[in-house]
């Protein structure tokens, strides 16, 4: 019973997640119509998956030193409590980081329960999410300049048609990392508790209906409401997310993939002579970051407090 418990919650997290991520994959080529709606939605199911598979594992390491006690319940303690973040994320349509927000419902549980998590890891995955928003965003802004000045020297048609087949190449990379970070670090959590087969598949089929039936809202937010997104930005920011990403995933770091993709967003913008930027979509996207990650670490502590004292009565 609570291995189906498990699948179901598995199976409703990679896809409300996998919706809610895909404007930061597509969400370039799509408001650059590039390509259209459809095209960049199987470009990033076919990248998650990808990324899934072959570089999911990577992210066991970083997972026992968060979760040293892992057991059925608790992992079902942090998936129904990352759901419930992830459908308010959904509904209000703010782009949100499921590797923060679960990271800290995974140390809120694992203190609750009585197993302090590795310390030592736990401060560099955290230096690791703010740094790397910070340098993303100061290097997509030196980036801009440099390549703004390469292209004025060149054919700009014979630039433009370039720059759209590797913004096509870099949001299958971007939708790559995401599926080896953010869905293999969720995957690692239930891996050993469940049929390592079937958990698969629904990750899968999860992904697939999550990026058909849950990205309209979001892919509104990053195209539209942020930025008006031009080619070469769009090209520059997508490729140190994919940097950035990778980088975590080697080091088994669960990063946050949204978190950079849109500080490079918000550097692309500050590159422009204008200032193309709206600051109110800005400011709603970092404050559900920040509470985000303190509700999942006090709902993580809660939840894992009553569960353990109803269980003693």
């Amino acid at each position: 019973m609570l291995a189906l418990l498990i699948y179901a919650l598995l199976f409703l997290l990679v896809a409300i997640v996998s919706g809610n991520n895909l404007s930061a994959c597509s969400g370039a080529v799509i408001s650059s119509r590039i390509v259209g709606e459809k095209a960049g939605i199987f470009i990033t199911i076919l990248g998650y998956v990808s990324g899934f598979l072959i570089q999911g594992g990577l992210l066991k390491a970083g997972l026992a030193a968060i979760m040293p006690a892992q057991s059925g319940y608790l992992v079902a303690i942090a998936l129904t409590i990352a759901l419930l973040v992830f459908i308010i994320a959904h509904r209000l349509r703010v782009p949100q980081s499921l590797t923060v927000t679960f990271a800290m419902i995974l140390i809120g549980i694992e203190i609750a329960y009585g197993k302090m998590p590795n310390t030592i890891f736990v401060f560099y995955m955290v230096a690791f999410w703010v740094l790397s928003a910070a340098f993303a965003g100061m290097l997509t802004l030196a980036l801009m300049k440099i390549a703004r000045k390469r292209m004025e020297s060149s054919r700009i048609w014979v630039a433009v048609g370039r720059l759209k087949l590797l913004l096509i190449a870099v949001s299958f990379l971007t939708a790559f990392v995401l599926g080896a970070n953010t869905i293999g670090f969720v995957f690692a959590s239930v891996s050993g508790l469940t049929n390592q087969i079937y958990a698969t598949i629904i990750t899968i089929a999860a992904i697939v209906a999550g990026s058909l039936l849950l990205s309209k809202g979001e892919l509104n937010r990053i195209g539209n409401e942020i930025i008006s997104l031009r080619y070469l930005n769009a090209f520059v920011l997508q490729s140190i997310s994919v940097m950035l990403v990778e980088l975590a995933t080697i080091l088994s770091i669960p990063a946050s993939n949204t978190q950079i993709f849109t500080a490079s967003l918000y550097g692309a913008g500050v590159s422009y002579r204008t200032r193309m930027i709206r600051r109110r979509p800005m400011f709603i996207i970092i404050f559900s970051w920040l509470a985000t990650a303190i509700i999942g670490l006090a709902a993580g502590y809660a939840a894992t407090t009553v569960a353990y004292h109803l269980l003693l009565v």
